[in-house]
């Protein structure tokens, strides 16, 4: 039993260290998004077009995905839309 105890323990802390590398990760990830943002997601402005908003639209709706999963909204709501 307490071989199985420290067996989950040293599971736990690999999952732990494993989880928080990730959330770094991500933080990352959310920087270069902020910055390409901020940036015309690399267009400029004076050249912008309808394919562009069509890029823009697909970023939008994956970043929606995600902030709807985050926060249990739409599809991932309790009882799903």
């Amino acid at each position: 039993m307490k071989k199985l105890q420290e067996n989950m323990q040293v599971q736990h802390e690999k999952a732990l260290e494993r989880f928080i590398g990730q959330i770094g990760e991500i933080n990352e990830r959310l920087a270069e998004l902020q910055e390409f943002a901020d940036e015309h997601l690399g267009y400029n402005p004076d050249d912008i077009n309808w394919g562009h908003v069509g890029s823009a639209g697909w970023v939008l709706e994956k970043l929606t995905e995600l902030s709807d999963w985050a926060f249990k909204r739409g599809e991932y709501a309790e009882g799903g839309e």
